[in-house]
């Protein structure tokens, strides 16, 4: 054929299929997933968007775009002029049939999510019990289904066919059903229940309902998918219940077991420790004990899970490199890897019969079991094909488990592993170096493992815990002493102690085990006490920057395996998903607008002023008469890092009553806060050290208001303190000293926050403003002591005339707060009242010097005002 001659079809075609890749080649982003994998993927996201719509559907989006972005066809370059309909597609293009034989299933398996969870989910059972008083005791039947020990000698018992007994004055003969399972918290219980036993008891039942703020879980919801609605609280030995029919027996022979190590241990920490890392149960632990195990980054340690089982298989492990030594001939027919899988089966079962078999540790070792049965079926790429297979029985027994914690944190730390495991897996394997490098190697090796599960945990972490540890250091010695110490130890103790003949072995063995744990958490002890295990309070980020930074780590993954597979606009959206809510908030931050939170802290008050700039001020803080809960961490510091740093302009206490000031001690000790005010008469005792330690050791600035005074908070915004003088600071009752503050921005009175006041300051107060009547008006009036018969006082609503008002108080409260009375005199003067134990937060918003204040409660949403507001003439 000539040089001049044009070529061939035939010819065309070879050339062109020379030049021309593969049709539609997968992108190596997605490293061989398989189509019902991507289909679990977007039914997984689904039953998310059930709970969380908008996150939801954003993250399918941003699924299915990544999805049909990996199929692209590269240009050709060629000196071939072929015909104008034989050009390839551009990147990135796709026929209309692939987009949707692609985009379809998914949508589907979405679609599919979204109505299992509509339909799965747990309905609340009627209301209208009149048999139950949560005031006065109940009494019930019902079967024990579950006992979760709990740290301080605290066991949470789960109760199942409960049946509400007639009471004595009840024209009912018989009993009636409540409706779900019942969560009896027993503390210090001098018996704990097997389950399957019958009980009868008489407790105090009432509703589960938690705290309801910005950017927080509730309690209720994580109950109510466990299908539990209603509570019951004990202490020690005042309650008696009566037990009928025969326990678990397993349960029984796991209880003489916990009674024999207990018994074969010395008391202590290391003890308690040795229990729960065998048994699970963690309720001879402190609460001292588990704060300083996770603010040293090893929390993952006492959580039963897969960790604990890897140092289970580890033993397989070792058993089957010890049946090499003997007989090597035998890895000729079974391979070490598989040998290892097989005797790993019957120490797994075991200790998921030690450990209750608890969800945490039983899908965990579904997990195993998938990777094991990958590799007995000769699988090359275990890791992720098994987290998928575990993840689909997980789902496909219980889809309701996609919303437990535990389990999100689980596959998200396998996923991160499996995405870099095949980059670092060489760089990591120290059985082939010299001796004298393995142990340095191997620590390297858990501390890149440890990283790289924390970095994928990082956004969930700083969201569901609010604190992020620095210590990962730490595991690079801690593991390895669980791993090679206390667990083979432990072990093989609770192995003596099944037979007379070997019993006696069991107490050094142990004891041995709980000598090293001890030592162990001396250790963290001694690191705390000189300021070692300090932990960061960090941005809680909103759903848009926990979206952006797993993209970003996608990328990241995908870039190193294959560098040609990087998509920049990809990772442009992961900047801009995790920069723009940022910038939105300072953008925000500059209008002219000033916000109150009342904040849901049950029976207590926590006011949280945003002023104009982007300064805040926490006026109180909550607080609980009992230690046991932090109100400050648990939620002060989480709703106050929702989407913002950890920082504020001031804190201010009213008065030194602790259910307004012990809530302010963590945020105080771990925020950035310039001052600190109050009126000169702080709490005393144990709560007044821990108060002058924490200013003391911050350096934080204290300042006294009194009457009087104006607070120049910046950019027009003032706060007027009209209560205490120095008289009232001696007063026998602290709520008489309470300080009464009024937010005005230029002029405009907007809020009035009377504290705790009481009947004998409420008229000191009005009878001081006789003179200026319009010195208490405010939009807006927090009811003073949490809407208390002893604050009650209509001349003072009729001087403040607010156009609404809002009390702090707990659900169900013991004290009837608020009184109603005032309701009734707020409801003759047609001022609507918002309660926090009914509508959660309440938010005040005024969007400018002339504009009506925009009002909003956390369960309600907007709440529309019956009357027109005026806003002039102030």
């Amino acid at each position: 054929m000539s040089r001049d001659q044009p070529p061939s079809p035939d010819a065309l075609g070879a050339a062109a299929s020379e030049v021309m890749p593969p049709k539609f080649p997968v992108h190596p982003i997605w490293p061989g997933l398989l189509p019902w994998q991507h289909m679990l993927c977007a039914w997984i996201l689904g039953m998310l968007a059930w709970e969380w719509p908008v996150p939801g559907a954003t993250a399918m989006l941003l699924y299915l775009t990544a999805l049909l972005g990996s199929w692209s066809r590269p240009l050709i370059t060629t000196q071939t002029d072929f015909p104008p309909t034989k050009r390839p597609f551009l990147p990135g293009q796709l026929p209309r049939s692939k987009i949707i034989r692609t985009a379809a299933p998914s949508l589907l398996a979405f679609a599919l999510g979204v109505a299992a969870v509509h339909h799965l989910h747990p309905a609340p059972p009627p209301d209208g019990f009149p048999e139950i008083n949560h005031r006065t005791p109940t009494t019930i039947t019902a079967q024990v289904a579950e006992v979760r020990p709990r740290p301080g000698d605290h066991f949470q018992i789960i109760l199942r066919d409960v049946q509400i007994q007639p009471a004595g004055n009840s024209s009912e003969t018989a009993p009636r059903s409540l409706g779900g399972k019942l969560l009896w918290n027993w503390q210090s219980p001098p018996h704990v229940p097997s389950p399957g036993q019958e009980v009868r008891v008489a407790l105090r039942i009432r509703p589960i309902q938690g705290m309801a703020n910005p950017g927080m879980n509730r309690s209720e919801d994580y109950w109510a998918r466990q299908g539990i609605f209603h509570r019951a609280y004990s202490r020690e030995a005042n309650t008696a219940p009566v037990y009928s029919g025969a326990g678990s027996p397993a349960w029984e022979y796991r209880r003489q077991l916990r009674d024999k190590l207990i018994s074969s241990t010395p008391p202590g920490q290391g003890q308690a420790m040795l229990l729960a890392l065998l048994m699970g149960d963690r309720s001879l632990l402190a609460p001292e004990t588990m704060d300083l195990v996770q603010r040293a980054s090893l929390a993952h340690s006492l959580a039963l899970s897969g960790m604990h089982l890897g140092f289970v298989v580890g033993l397989g492990w070792l058993g089957a490199t010890v049946l090499g030594w003997v007989r090597p001939q035998i890895y000729l027919r079974l391979p070490r890897p598989k040998l290892a899988v097989l005797l790993s089966v019957p120490l797994v079962l075991g200790y998921l019969w030690l450990g209750q078999a608890v969800p945490s540790l039983l899908r965990a070792a579904l997990m195993f079991g998938s990777w094991g049965l990958l590799l007995l079926l000769n699988r090359q790429r275990v890791l992720l094909d098994g987290l998928f297979l575990a993840l689909l029985i997980i789902l496909a027994l219980s889809p309701l488990a996609v919303f437990d914690l535990r389990l999100q944190l689980s596959v998200l730390a396998v996923a991160g592993l499996a995405l870099v495991w095949p980059l670092g897996r060489e760089a990591l394997r120290f059985t082939q170096r010299p001796w004298w490098q393995k142990p340095l190697a191997a620590a390297l090796g858990i501390l890149a493992v440890s990283t790289v599960a924390t970095l994928a945990l990082l956004p969930l972490q700083a969201w569901y815990f609010g604190r992020i540890s620095p210590h990962l250091y730490l595991n690079m010695l801690w593991l390895p002493l669980l791993g090679l110490a206390v667990f083979p130890l432990g072990l093989t103790g609770l192995l003596a102690l099944l037979t007379p003949w070997t019993a006696s072995l069991a107490p050094p063995l142990l004891g041995l085990a709980g000598l090293v744990l001890e030592t162990m958490v001396g250790g963290l002890v001694a690191l705390d006490q000189v300021g070692w295990l300090a932990v960061t309070i960090p941005l809680r980020p909103l759903w848009p920057q926990i979206l952006g930074y797993w993209m970003l780590l996608l990328a990241a993954a995908a870039w190193w395996r294959s560098p040609q597979s990087l998509r920049p606009v990809a990772v442009a959206l992961a900047v801009a998903l995790l920069t723009l809510p940022g910038l939105t908030t300072i953008l925000s931050d500059q209008r002219p607008q000033v916000t109150l939170r009342l904040l849901d802290v049950s029976q207590g008050q926590a006011v949280l002023l945003e002023l104009p700039g982007g300064s805040r001020w926490l006026v109180d803080g909550g607080g609980f008469w009992s230690w046991d809960y932090d109100l400050g961490r648990n939620i002060i510091s989480p709703a106050l890092t929702h989407g913002r740093p950890p920082r504020l302009a001031g804190m201010a206490l009213s008065h030194a009553h602790f259910d307004h000031y012990r809530g302010l001690f963590y945020p105080l000790d771990h925020f950035r806060v310039r001052t600190f005010a109050s009126q000169g008469r702080g709490p005393e005792g144990r709560d007044g050290r821990i108060l002058d330690e924490i200013l003391d050791r911050r350096a934080t600035p204290e300042t006294v208001w009194s009457k009087g005074d104006e607070i120049n908070l910046g950019r027009g915004v003032v706060l007027e303190v009209l209560h205490p003088d120095s008289d009232w600071l001696t007063a026998d009752n602290q709520n008489n000293a309470s300080l009464v503050l009024r937010l005005v921005w230029n002029g405009r009175p907007l809020a009035l926050l009377p504290g705790d006041i009481e009947q004998p300051s409420i008229t000191a107060l009005l009878h001081s403003l006789v003179a200026a009547p319009d010195a208490l008006r405010a939009e807006a009036l927090i009811i003073p002591h949490h809407g208390s018969r002893t604050s009650h006082s209509p001349q003072l609503y009729t001087l403040v005339r607010p156009e609404f008002a809002a009390v702090s108080t707990g659900f169900l409260n013991r004290f009837n707060h608020p009184h109603p009375e005032i309701e009734q005199t707020l409801n003759n003067m047609n001022v609507p009242l918002l309660n926090t134990a009914e509508h959660g937060a309440v938010t005040i918003r005024w969007t400018g010097p002339n504009a009506p204040p925009r009002v909003t409660s956390e369960r309600g949403g907007p709440v529309k005002l019956e009357r027109e507001m005026k806003v002039t003439g102030y």
